[in-house]
């Protein structure tokens, strides 16, 4: 009969990390990738507040659409680029979303 030694890992608790560790993995990789970018400022990307070539932020994959806000002004912003962003403006980051 084996000798079972104090530090021994059981089975069940060698899974149990297992699970755990493979939890964690699994929720990093779900994060999504704009979010680790630091904002851009708006002359960095030749932002405008008009379209170009017909393209606009707010068909952009990189714009989120938020409700009015209390003043009535829209509260859009871009993933990516720092300040407020007209959904008819254009950048040079500009993505169709697909």
């Amino acid at each position: 009969m084996p000798i079972k030694s104090k530090t021994m890992t059981t089975r069940r608790q060698l899974l149990g990390m297992t699970a755990g560790l493979a939890g964690t993995a699994t929720l990093a990789a779900a994060k999504p990738a704009a979010a680790d970018i630091a904002p851009m400022s708006k002359a960095s990307v030749g932002y405008q507040d008009v379209p170009q070539n017909g393209q606009v932020c707010g068909a952009c994959v990189y714009f989120v659409f938020y409700p009015q806000t209390t003043a009535g002004v829209p509260a859009s912003r871009c993933k990516l680029v720092a300040g407020p962003i007209a959904p008819a403006g254009w950048c040079e980051v500009w993505q169709a979303k697909g």
